[in-house]
């Protein structure tokens, strides 16, 4: 089941930048996913269709794309085309992350590029279950909207001790129940050890990701997630489907 989009927007994400740059592993595929627009023809429906959708799209950056029909979901009126292309993955990517960290009320969460797109939604999502969240960043500017605009804690994302050197002045001797990592090198082990036993390590970068060799011989108490939702919507599209659904019902609001 298929369908035909005439597009509207397109959002951009850090994967389709590495893709560009030819530094994403392994086949990146097109750039391009996060599509709004107008389904013209729906398989599902064997009929034309006039009706505005978003989700994730085969090769969108053109005026019309094709999609497996369960990748996209209804747009809500509230909604425009341009707002609704920022949602899918960087929404997605952080309800996959705090599913499997089982994240809930109380359990501080350290994000880190907090003022990238998906450390947005996680600030969003992490203040919705009541969690607190500790967010690493670099410039000084970034610093000062998060003191002003999230109820974040932040840290620094260029040095990985400093990075630590702020948690532990925040927590003292308590630790944190999950990480959303996209930092690379120090960070990783310096995250995994601002973690209490049975945290949880949730993987969404693309460089120095450990194995899960490494993990288990460094820290076996720590549960450890690498998330890459292009795998996830191929292997799981009634999943992904269910997510977006989700999506779409939360944003109606």
């Amino acid at each position: 089941w298929r369908l035909l989009l005439r597009v509207c927007a397109v959002g951009l994400n850090f994967r389709d930048v590495l893709n560009v740059l030819g530094e994403y592993p392994g086949d990146p595929g097109p750039p391009g996913a996060d599509t709004a627009g107008m389904v013209v023809v729906d398989s599902t429906l064997s009929q034309e269709t006039d009706r505005a959708a978003f989700g994730m799209g085969y090769a969108p950056l053109a005026s019309v794309a094709s999609s497996l029909a369960n990748l996209f979901v209804n747009q809500a009126t509230a909604l425009t085309f341009e707002q609704a292309c920022t949602l899918p993955v960087t929404w997605s990517t952080t309800h996959a992350a705090v599913e499997r960290a089982e994240l809930r009320s109380g359990c501080a969460i350290a994000v880190h590029a907090v003022m990238g797109g998906v450390g947005l939604k996680a600030v969003e999502y992490a203040g919705w279950l009541l969690a607190p969240v500790m967010g690493s960043a670099g410039q000084p500017h970034k610093h000062a909207r998060l003191r002003t605009g999230c109820a974040v804690t932040s840290c620094s994302s260029r040095v990985a001790g400093a990075f630590a050197a702020g948690v532990v002045r925040e927590v003292g001797s308590a630790r944190l129940h999950a990480v959303l990592s996209s930092l690379s090198y120090d960070f990783v082990s310096v995250s995994f050890a601002v973690l209490g036993e049975g945290g949880a390590f949730q993987e969404i970068g693309k460089r120095s990701v450990w194995s899960l060799a490494r993990h288990r011989e460094c820290f076996p108490q720590i549960s450890y997630c690498t998330i890459a939702l292009d795998a996830d919507l191929s292997h799981t599209p009634v999943w992904m489907h269910s997510v977006l659904c989700l999506l779409a019902d939360r944003s109606s609001f």
